[in-house]
């Protein structure tokens, strides 16, 4: 049938005007509504035409209006599903270059529109690097899928469930609705078995498309669900013979196809009649109008029965992927043996073709390689299925240990059969060479499936692997640290000679090491006594023996008037916070929740965390000039919570808007909570905590606690807390001690590594934008497992972390970028290695200034290994305070400007921070305030999957948007991957070798003049300001052009000053020293504000504002 989608609904709507079109929950909608909904608000639309329009809607009849009318209105839609992160969107609506963003709030239109002439539809699919690809599919993709072919029946009842971002999603609109027949949506986001079964039944549901995962789990939970269903085509994953055949002998009047194909052919390229059978089932013939060829690596036709890669041409191909050229013309390629300008697309599938039929044989690129022989899982897959005891299974390969790759095979037991790991090892080495055989077995209940229906590989369990050739230990220190290397590094055993990092220890483990031996066994071991002997074996020689748990004993923290000192961390976020009570300091956390939740339950169990942690509970007051921490006693500690119903489309603003909640430190607790409502079980759950009362690693204690609590409270029990050693405010006084002992020797350390440190990068800004002063930009980028694991590589071999890799990373990129040779880069560190505070939550970071050197023109390896040298000197000397070095070192201060650094690098590598309430689904996402703590932060973030194989590393450069303009920061995130790349594939280059991307032409950033004047201060108001800095600063004259911090002032003398002056008539802020740092400034800023009759404060420019970590 010919004619774009639209053209073709209209024809159809003029045929059938009173047939029901769309079903979703009560509401019905004919094909004439339908038809006139969409003509009106195409007309809304106009100026579109030959562009994308991106339509962000729930499910449901609005979201098949609006796509009517965009192919009305002359563009193609782009399905961007609100579930979807911000993030990802924003990156969909970019790289499309969108005209406009449909939403339930109306039109947005969007500048620098592009062109896509003849596209329908963009969808977008996973990309090897991790970066998302869309697939711009013409209206004949969609038309040669839906129309004409077996599977989409006239006039039939179709149920819509699948994820709306997928290409099926198109077979289940459009199939139905351009066949006269009607399309009910599914009311929720997650098909659930028994409201399928519901909906089958309620709506007399004949035809419908499912995931093989979804299809296995709906035969096997709810087997009656498909009942009056008579077409259903299934894909997505390979078909399970077994539960095939289990589901025609309950249905006979079912008729199964197995469908196959990539999002680049529009849902389906074959299909195949599926009857009872024990074989694997063929992925079947070319659907009418497609055409498939089955070609070697030399592009030549292979012989029946051979394996070769699968080629999609004629029509149904996408048109290539949107703005992305390279990757285009990679798979999409001229087709050798059809006409002129005709192309082929490459699927990367293996398939065996045998009189007509396909056969899948698995991916061109998942073969894998073990003991030296290359396997198709596929291929062991599909023996295994075969034994009577098999339900469902699945091969992969894993690298639990490094070096030592494994097949490991995954299974599920046939109902009331009894699946065992050695019957079907003999099972399998009967029919498979000894290489193919699994090393191991792991029977589950079910396999994991993804929120959309498909097996879920990352979730896959790591078999039970022992440690095998490493000596036991010998006494009871070396068991003790096998224990510990085994509950850091989450391994089930650990011998006395196994490597530490080969196990996957990181910069992060080192750290829950360290902290849990002096905890355990009252050590100090240093980081470099564990890079160079990492092994258990190795640690003991630093230990002495002692009992278990007998780490240093925290003093009682003193009580004084005011409030208990606070920690040195705590000092630092208190002073920022006075400087501006703003959010950039806030850590808010989101965690979405399906299910029934007890928001009583909830609140009472937030109390019953904040009474466990003292941080929590804590607030700040300042006594004559100086800050205190007083601790709410637990049952007067009440913190924020509310809950409140929204409607869904509501709650990303409403979200925005909470999470840059004010706190008042002095008057209210460090947290705040709102449960948003936005649906029946459906939750979002907002926790807002100040970085002055937590911190990363403070995150998954946190939610353990949470959720205990919760399951507590629903059982109307008190909740068993396991026992906290020390509170947070003895913390702060062990740590004061322990500083003081090392004080002397580690300034000494700081004094001499940033001697003649150079004042600012010199890099390029760009354009930055006049939004509020530490406004904050992001741009992301995705490294993909591939490299990731090349990374990690390349840092093994010079036994350096993957930070250290990215730190060298970094390094070349900004002094290519023209910051020189010498980079001062700041690196946050967990800061726990006083006392046994693994379980507390509290703020413990600490922030180091990493000397990065490029002189000499390094080969990137060497670069690495000077990294590591320079980091572990560093980390060495942790133990002192980051606001201590600066008050050592007394740099220059600037308003906006963070003391000593512009660029820091953090790798988030905590334990991920999970919410498990009974009967509830859970995912947490990070949320941002819109507020940048520094000139630019380098946030990394890496991820792995099973058995801790690398997966993936996320980059966010998160800047301010007064320092920088985006051209600049894209270039930068680009130029960080290129170089990344290039460490990975030639660490021998030399640094002069790398090229970066080209950089926008942009301006360097200006020299700033530093103001120092020794001239007396002619007014009064001046004198007086000069007298106080001059007594809080001991030093004997202040003239009206000396500069508050040039003359030695620091955060606390600033907030010293300030109490003074107040004190004597003149109401000066902190923030004020910083915006107008010299007596003469803040003298006319105050001056202008008494005859004016205001707030000085309100009248003051706004500028940049100072952040510390």
């Amino acid at each position: 049938m010919s004619g774009r989608v639209h053209e073709l609904f209209a024809a159809q709507a003029a045929r059938t005007p009173g047939t029901t079109a769309l079903v979703c929950g009560a509401e019905r909608l004919t094909y004439a509504e339908l038809d006139a909904r969409s003509s009106a608000l195409a007309h809304d639309l106009a100026g579109v035409a030959g562009g994308v329009v991106g339509v962000r809607m729930e499910r449901g009849t609005g979201l098949v209006i609006a796509l009517l009318a965009v192919l009305k209105a002359g563009a193609g839609y782009m399905v961007l599903d609100p579930e979807f992160p911000d993030e990802r969107l924003r990156g969909m609506v970019s790289d499309t270059g969108a005209a406009a963003v449909l939403s339930p709030e109306g039109v947005e239109r969007l500048q620098d529109a592009a062109r896509h002439d003849g596209v329908a539809c963009v969808m977008f699919t996973s990309g090897s690097t991790g970066r998302p690809k869309g697939v711009a599919a013409p209206h004949l993709a969609i038309t040669a899928t839906v129309t004409g072919q077996a599977y989409v029946p006239f006039e039939a009842v179709w149920l819509q469930c699948s994820p709306v971002s997928w290409d099926a999603f198109a077979l289940e609109l459009w199939g139905p609705l351009l066949s006269g027949g009607t399309c009910v949506l599914y009311p929720g986001r997650r098909p659930d078995p028994v409201v399928l079964a519901r909906l089958i039944a309620e709506h007399g549901v004949t035809s419908m498309y499912l995931s093989s995962s979804l299809f296995n789990v709906l035969v096997d939970e709810c087997p009656d669900a498909l009942a009056g269903v008579r077409d259903l085509i299934v894909g997505g994953e390979a078909l399970s013979p077994a539960h095939v055949a289990r589901a025609l002998a309950r249905h006979a009047e079912l008729r199964v196809s197995n469908g196959y194909g990539p999002v680049e052919g529009m849902v389906f390229l074959t299909t195949h009649p599926v009857t009872a059978t024990d074989g694997p089932i063929p992925i079947g013939a070319p659907l009418r109008g497609k055409h498939v060829r089955v070609l070697d690596a030399r592009l030549r036709p292979v012989a029946d029965g051979e394996a070769g890669e699968l080629y999609a041409t004629g029509a149904g191909l996408a048109l290539g992927y949107v703005g992305r050229p390279g990757l285009t013309a990679e798979r999409f390629v001229a087709d050798p043996f059809g006409a002129p300008g005709e192309r082929m697309y490459r699927t990367g599938d293996l398939v065996r073709a045998s009189g007509g039929v396909l056969e899948f044989v698995g991916r061109a690129d998942e073969q894998v390689k073990v003991r030296g022989f290359r396997i198709e899982p596929a291929e062991v897959e599909a023996v295994l299925a075969r034994h009577p005891s098999v339900g469902r299974a699945c091969v992969i390969a894993r690298e639990d240990l490094p070096g030592e790759r494994r097949l490991v095979a995954y299974v599920v037991p046939r109902q009331g059969e009894t699946a065992e790991g050695e019957t079907l090892r003999g099972h399998m080495a009967a029919v498979l060479p000894d290489f193919m055989v699994p090393s191991a077995f792991v029977v589950l209940d079910a396999l994991p499936l993804t929120g959309t229906g498909k097996l879920d590989r990352a979730a896959l369990p790591a078999p039970s692997y022992g440690s095998a050739g490493s000596a036991a230990p010998r006494g009871a220190v070396e068991q003790a640290l096998c224990e510990l290397f085994a509950e850091v590094l989450r391994v089930p055993a650990v011998g006395v000679d196994d490597d530490f990092f080969a196990l996957g220890g990181d910069s992060l483990t080192v750290a829950r090491l360290l902290s849990r031996i002096h905890a355990e066994l009252g050590a100090q071991v240093g980081v470099r006594a564990l890079f160079e002997t990492p092994t258990v074996a190795g640690i003991a020689e630093h230990v002495k023996p002692q009992a278990p748990g007998a780490g240093a004993q925290a003093p009682a923290a003193e009580r004084r008037a005011g409030g208990m000192p606070l920690s040195f961390a705590q000092r630092r976020l208190w002073f920022l916070d006075r400087i501006d009570a703003g959010a950039a300091y806030n850590m808010p956390m989101l965690v979405r929740l399906s299910g029934p939740v007890d928001a009583d339950a909830l609140r009472g169990a937030l109390e019953d965390v904040v009474a466990r942690h003292e941080a929590l509970r804590t607030v700040f007051t300042v006594h004559d000039g100086e800050p205190g921490q007083v601790v709410v006693p637990a049952g007067e500690a009440r913190p924020g919570f509310a809950a409140v119903e929204v409607p869904a489309g509501e709650l990303d603003a409403r979200v925005a808007e909470a999470a840059r909640h004010r706190f008042d430190l002095a008057a209210e607790l460090p947290i705040h909570s709102v449960l948003f409502t936005t649906g029946s079980d459906e939750h979002a759950l907002l926790l807002v905590m100040h970085h002055i009362a937590t911190d990363g690693w403070s995150l998954p204690p946190f939610m353990r606690d949470l959720s205990r609590a919760y399951r507590a409270r629903l059982d109307g029990v008190p909740v068993a807390w396991p026992s906290l050693p020390i509170g947070y405010a003895e913390y702060a006084a062990l740590h004061r001690e322990r500083v003081d002992a090392v004080a002397e020797t580690e300034l000494a350390y700081w004094r001499k590594t940033l001697d003649r440190l150079p004042e600012r990068l010199a890099l390029p800004r760009g354009r930055p934008g006049t939004e509020t002063a530490g406004a904050a930009g992001t741009v992301v980028r995705h490294v993909g497992a591939g490299l990731h694991a090349r990374l990690a590589e390349l840092g093994r071999r010079r036994g350096a972390t993957l930070f250290m890799v990215l730190q060298a990373g970094l390094a070349v990129v900004l002094g290519k970028a023209g910051a020189g040779t010498d980079l001062p880069i700041g690196a946050p560190v967990a800061g726990r290695s006083t006392g046994p505070v693994d379980d507390l939550v509290g703020f413990f970071v600490n922030l180091l200034v990493l000397r990065t050197d490029l002189s000499g023109d390094p080969a990137l390896g060497e670069l690495v290994s000077r990294v590591r040298e320079t980091d572990l000197e560093a980390f060495s000397h942790q133990e002192v305070p980051f606001e201590r070095v600066v008050q050592e070192l007394n740099p220059v201060r600037r308003p906006g400007r963070h003391p000593l650094v512009d660029v820091v690098l953090a790798l988030q590598n905590n334990l991920r921070a999970e919410l498990a309430l009974p009967g509830v689904e859970s995912r947490v996402e990070v949320v941002r305030t819109g507020s940048a703590r520094f000139e630019l932060l380098v946030d990394v973030t890496d991820d792995y999957g099973p058995g801790g194989a690398p997966a993936g590393i996320a980059v966010t450069l998160e800047y301010r948007l007064d320092a920088f303009g985006r051209p600049v920061m894209e270039w930068l995130a680009d130029a960080l991957v290129t170089v990344l790349e290039v460490m990975a594939a030639t660490p021998d280059a030399r640094v002069s070798a790398v090229v970066l991307p080209e950089a926008p032409a942009v301006p360097l950033v200006p020299e700033e003049q530093v103001m120092t004047s020794g001239e007396k201060a002619p007014s009064e108001l001046e004198r007086k300001i000069a007298d106080v800095w001059a007594e809080v600063l001991g030093v004997p004259r202040v003239g009206a052009e000396d500069g508050f911090f040039a003359l030695g002032g620091n955060s606390l003398a600033a907030v010293r000053v300030a109490a003074r002056l107040t004190a004597q008539g003149l109401p000066v802020t902190t923030s004020q020293l910083f915006a107008t740092p010299t007596v003469g400034e803040l003298a006319a800023a105050l001056d202008g504000a008494t005859a004016r009759t205001e707030p000085a404060i309100a009248r003051l420019p706004r500028t940049p504002r100072t952040r510390t970590s």
